[in-house]
């Protein structure tokens, strides 16, 4: 990236600045060019260019991403190797308070770092700290060295936790349910309902939140899945739609499961 604080007057001496950002660029040697338009007739366009060599100085064995259910204790470590001739301390770590979920990783998640060959090697390790909701969570762990070069260098963490009992889709979307005036019209979707782990699933009844709702359920695999066809049958009248079903489980924790439903009801008149 190039840049200038202010124009440089005809006959007069100024300087371009010249950023190159390292971690956009594949470790080796590099050469990149920039433009410098000028009101010279004879010289109107300039090209400057850049080379250099850019070292890697960290290397990890894995990233950081954790997977598994709520219940489970879940933990990574990776290696990291320090690829320059000279030893590089790394003196500490933080979260970045600019992580999506700081607040949610700093009470949850448990990181230990400790040196395996002081200078050259450590071991980064990140653990859950208790149960964790499931959704997804993603932060940026901060190391901190003690090479004037790279005091800090970042390191990406992402985790997913998968409810064992999950409803697909959660919310049913109907979008716009058109309709012409005096006449009933019928609206369906279909939901699973799925156990990530186990085979003892049995959904013990199906309750919907209103009465112009109907649902029919089948077992796809027992259990593990079900297929439930829902049915809609709204009063003609124009406006916003909303609904649940409620499936009631024998699943230790997830005894009840909701599956919101929402959509528009547009009726006109039919005349033309």
């Amino acid at each position: 990236m190039a840049d200038f604080d202010k124009v440089i007057l005809p006959g007069k001496e100024g300087k371009i600045g010249i950023k190159i950002v390292g971690f956009k660029i594949h470790p080796g040697r590099f050469t990149k060019a920039f433009t410098v338009t000028t009101n010279d007739p004879e010289s109107p366009k300039i090209i400057l260019k850049v080379t250099g060599v850019v070292k890697k100085v960290f290397d990890f064995t894995k990233s950081l991403s954790l997977s598994g259910f709520a219940n489970e204790e879940l933990k990574i470590e990776t290696v990291i190797t320090n690829k320059l001739q000279k030893p590089v301390q790394i003196i500490g770590w933080h979260w970045s308070k600019k992580s999506k979920d700081y607040e949610f990783l700093t009470e949850h998640i448990s990181v230990k770092l400790e040196a395996i060959e002081s200078g050259k090697q450590y071991r980064l390790e990140t653990r859950t700290r208790d149960v964790v909701p499931f959704g997804q969570y993603t932060g940026d762990i901060i190391l901190e060295t003690d090479f004037a070069d790279l005091p800090e260098k970042k390191f990406a963490f992402r985790m997913v936790i998968t409810p064992d009992v999950q409803v697909h889709p959660g919310t049913v979307i109907m979008r716009e349910m058109r309709m012409q005036e005096g006449v009933s019209k019928s609206f369906e979707k279909v939901v699973s309902i799925i156990a990530a782990r186990g085979d003892s699933l049995k959904i013990l009844d199906v309750i919907p939140s209103r009465d112009d709702i109907t649902v029919n359920l089948r077992e796809v695999r027992p259990g593990k899945a079900y297929s439930c066809k829902i049915s809609l049958r709204p009063s003609a009248e124009s406006g916003k739609y909303m609904g649940s079903i409620k499936f009631i489980t024998n699943y230790p924790g997830y005894e009840e499961i909701e599956a919101q439903i929402r959509g528009t009801v547009r009726v006109s008149s039919g005349k033309k």
